[in-house]
């Protein structure tokens, strides 16, 4: 057996062999490094320089833009355009290109000034950017300027189109509201970004909102620019419940009451009863959508204008764009009536026959001066306690229940807390704490003081025990559209519970018909229309100032409701009318007047509504004396509640 010598001398060879293959590739690496730090370098330093030789030869890589998305369109609940984005046009020069050739000055500068009219002195503006290849002109061109320049660009009756360089277009949208500003407070406005601003452009801003697509390009050896294009995709389209009729007829009566009266607030809503939609919604005067920030002068008691501080302005902006309807609170008053009527006969605490007998006044165990009614009405039936807001009927109702069935009902009817209308800055109102609740607070809370609620509450409780006792979920937008007419968002059942038993939604339905019929609702009534309803006046705080809410809720037709209309007054400043809720009832009539046959509700004449029911009073068996027609008699305990 024979046994292979390896040599010392070839182990040596081959050691070092692999030691210079090591020494080169450790070389390699460490100039690849070097290279690497190198074109970091120049590129952070002199990467600008690079980018302009390039350009020099006749190539432009930077060349780009985004294109914006066009903002999803608002509509009414017929299609009638609300809010829209106009595509309008920037025009943008690339000075180094246009300043490379004299000839490429003068024939580019001819064609803009035939399509835009531009000076000689603006051109020379804009070439003063020698090293600029981005340069705005002009912004927000309609398209029939465009449409000229590109027409001169393709003329080919002479060499002119060939010498037409650096100059291209970036298109935006401009946001419109074609109504001004009807439906503001429903609507809102958008700032720069697209960042939607109060009402459904803030709610819905991410549907109303798109994507940006986007263009690349660059200029070939001909300086012919050659672009990539990426689409934008634009936003999403918002059918809102509004309807743009009923809407502008409620903000054209609101506009001539407020010729006549002065008001802290005022607000109306009309919803419909069968799905929480709000047909109309108006809150003081509005303000323009398309100026946002225009405030009415401020005058002084000489009628002069009076310049306001920048704190007095953006005070004045955030009162101006509120929504009174959603976003502030105060004490609703006797349209309350209805809501503690409807709780004890749920509970069992009256029937529709109990009968209830009123001194005038009461005096409550704890309380300093006696609760007082509107009027010494002596024995009544259910129904005419609604009729003449008696409040010595509804504290003694409210002591039936006690005070923790009267807190469960205020919250079963959605008070408390937000009724989650699909509008920003709603307030949940405030109640009082069940364990707080003493004698004298049941009693005051019975009629309707005590507590703050919202209008969107009061007026889908009230709903809610008229239209057989089915408590919807108010809202302002009925479905979101997109681009391709797929639906992606729909809100056309929106039931949140059951609230009443329809034997209880009819005994209320009787009776607030009969409160407009022959109590203290009458100036609601229309000619030849059947309307239900309920007055209320609560005194504000601090009682001593003697400031109200007036108000009336009501339902239209009143056996079969189809609408539910809200009005509410703060603080009128009238002698006469102050703590009265007749231009409230008077407000609803004319209301109802203008809108009721576009809604297709028609007149029905009178009916014996009050038959099936003991107790109804027909008209002339009324006391007027003992029952004014412009009071509704929310007493106060003589001091703070």
């Amino acid at each position: 057996m024979s046994r292979k010598r390896v040599s010392i001398r070839n182990i040596f060879t081959t050691r070092n062999h692999q030691h210079r293959v090591l020494i080169v590739m450790g070389a390699m690496v460490v100039i690849l490094l070097i290279l690497i730090g190198r074109i970091a370098y120049w590129q952070r330093t002199m990467g600008t320089k690079y980018r302009n030789a390039i350009q020099d030869q006749g190539y432009n890589s930077t060349v780009g833009s985004t294109i914006p998305f066009q903002r999803g369109t608002i509509t009414d609940r017929n299609g009638t355009e609300l809010a829209l984005s106009v595509k309008t046009y920037n025009v943008i020069l690339d000075p180094k290109v246009i300043k490379s050739n004299a000839a490429y000055m003068k024939y580019t500068y001819q064609a803009l000034n035939k399509a835009f009219g531009t000076t000689q002195d603006e051109f020379d503006t804009a070439m003063e950017q020698k090293n600029s290849n981005y340069y705005v002109l002009y912004r927000e061109q309609p398209y029939d300027s465009i449409a000229a320049f590109k027409a001169l660009q393709v003329d080919v009756k002479t060499e002119d189109h060939k010498f037409i360089k650096g100059v291209w277009f970036e298109t935006e949208y401009e946001r419109t509201y074609p109504y001004g500003s009807l439906a503001s407070h429903v609507i809102g406005f958008v700032n720069e970004g697209n960042v939607g601003t109060w009402g459904i452009e803030q709610q819905y801003n991410s549907y109303l909102n798109g994507v940006d697509g986007r263009v690349s390009g660059y200029y070939d050896a001909d300086l012919n620019l050659v672009t990539n294009t990426w689409e934008a995709v634009p936003g999403d389209t918002i059918v809102s419940t509004i309807d743009v009729f009923v809407q502008k007829a409620v903000e054209n009566r609101i506009a001539a009451f407020l010729s006549q009266y002065r008001v802290n607030n005022i607000g109306v809503l009309v919803m419909d009863v069968s799905n929480g939609e709000i047909v109309a919604m108006a809150s003081n005067s509005g303000y323009d959508l398309n100026n946002p920030r225009e405030l009415p002068p401020l005058l002084d008691a000489n009628g002069e204008v009076v310049e306001r501080t920048a704190e007095e302005k953006i005070a004045a902006l955030n009162k101006m764009w509120r929504n009174f309807c959603i976003n502030d609170t105060y004490e609703p008053g006797s349209t309350f009536k209805c809501l503690t009527v409807a709780a004890a006969l749920e509970e069992h605490v009256v029937e529709k026959n109990s009968k209830y007998h009123c001194g005038g006044k009461i005096m409550i165990e704890g309380a300093k001066d006696p609760i007082k009614c509107n009027a010494t009405h002596g024995d009544i039936t259910l129904t005419e306690s609604l009729m003449k807001s008696c409040n010595m009927a509804m504290i003694k109702i409210a002591d039936g229940m006690g005070k923790s069935i009267f807190h469960y009902y205020q919250t079963h009817f959605g008070l408390g807390s937000k009724t989650g209308i699909d509008l920003p800055g709603e307030a949940s109102g405030i109640l009082m704490d069940e364990t707080k609740i003493s004698t004298i607070e049941l009693a005051t809370l019975s009629f309707g003081q005590g507590f703050n609620v919202t209008m969107t509450q009061m007026a889908a409780a009230y709903a809610s025990v008229v239209n057989g006792g089915y408590y919807y979920q108010p809202h302002v937008v009925r479905q979101v559209v997109n681009a391709e007419g797929a639906t992606v968002y729909d809100a056309s059942n929106l039931l949140v519970r059951k609230t009443v038993s329809a034997e209880t939604s009819e005994f209320l339905r009787n009776a607030t018909y009969m409160t407009v019929q022959s109590g203290t609702a009458k100036p609601a009534q229309v000619e030849g229309y059947l309307v239900g309803g309920k007055t209320g006046t609560a005194q504000k705080l601090p009682r001593k100032d003697h400031k109200y809410v007036v108000s009336f809720v009501g339902s239209v037709p009143a056996n079969n409701p189809q609408y539910v209309i809200y009005v509410v007054i703060d603080d009128i400043d009238d002698e006469k009318m102050y703590n009265k809720s007749t231009p409230a009832t008077s407000l609803t009539s004319q209301i109802l007047g203008d809108i009721l046959p576009y809604l297709h509700v028609y007149p029905e004449g009178d009916i014996e509504y009050g038959v099936p029911y003991t107790g109804i009073i027909e008209d002339d068996e009324i006391n007027e004396g003992s029952l004014p027609d412009e009071t509704d008699g929310d007493a106060t305990t003589g001091g703070d509640t």
